[in-house]
């Protein structure tokens, strides 16, 4: 049962899959990142719905901010 963050983080940290994502995006080494919400959405829906098989992630967003490169020229390229 999902309760709260603990639960999510919980489940996550179980998930190998997941956590490999999340290992590779670190070495990225970007500043301020996060992977966006259908990786960790799709993760709780399956839970809940106790689905056997994972609901495929076509792709994962990783999102950051830079506060060094703010000019709109550095965004547009």
């Amino acid at each position: 049962m999902l309760r709260n963050e603990e639960d999510v983080i919980k489940l996550i940290q179980c998930d190998e899959k997941m956590m490999e994502i999340l290992n590779v995006a670190s070495t990225l080494n970007l500043p301020d990142w996060w992977i966006c919400a259908g990786f960790v959405r799709s993760k709780i829906w399956d839970t809940l719905h106790e689905f056997k098989d994972r609901t495929e992630t076509p792709d994962v967003d990783v999102i950051y901010f830079d506060k060094t490169k703010i000019d709109e020229d550095f965004e547009k390229n």
